[in-house]
């Protein structure tokens, strides 16, 4: 089977007749059973302390197993929930002459984060009037942060993606 686990195969004691027992007086008030089975047609495994603890060794090691998958299997659901984000689009338009633009957007969060250890990832989609020199995301809070950017733009369309701080 692969985890040092074999199976016992274990066989039903079948005989003529089943469950038959003959009595044998030795003495006065004492007798002996004896197995009047008949004819065995298959002997049965015999039933000991080595085979059952064989049978228990399988079952706790696989208890043992299914919990290392299980807590395996937790950490990957967390991982993934941590790594599950958003994505959207906004669009910055400048008012001031370059270099003092002060383009910016608060973007809020469709879902609050349980922490400010996410990761927000910028892309310049599309640009108006100038070029787009710079773009960053700062001042992260649970709920929002903000972006801006630097250049000679009139307008800038951003995507961002938003992963982590789920805890």
């Amino acid at each position: 089977m692969g985890y040092g686990y074999e199976p016992e195969h274990w066989l039903d004691h079948v005989a003529e007749f089943p469950g038959r027992w003959e009595i044998e007086q030795v003495g006065e008030n004492l007798v002996v059973l004896k197995r009047a089975e008949g004819r065995i047609i298959q002997q049965g495994t015999p039933q000991s302390a080595s085979r059952f603890n064989h049978m228990e060794l399988g079952i706790l090691e696989s208890y043992l197993l299914a919990q290392l998958l299980e807590s395996r299997m937790l950490q990957m659901v967390r991982d993934i929930e941590a790594l599950t984000g958003e994505c959207g689009e906004v669009i910055i338009n400048s008012t001031g002459k370059y270099p003092f633009n002060e383009a910016v957007v608060t973007v809020p969060l469709k879902a609050q984060r349980a922490n400010l250890d996410y990761r927000v990832e910028l892309e310049v989609s599309e640009v108006a009037g100038g070029m787009a020199e710079t773009v960053r995301a700062y001042d992260k809070q649970k709920n929002g942060f903000k972006i801006a950017f630097m250049g000679s733009a009139k307008s800038v369309k951003i995507k961002y993606w938003v992963t982590g701080g789920k805890g």
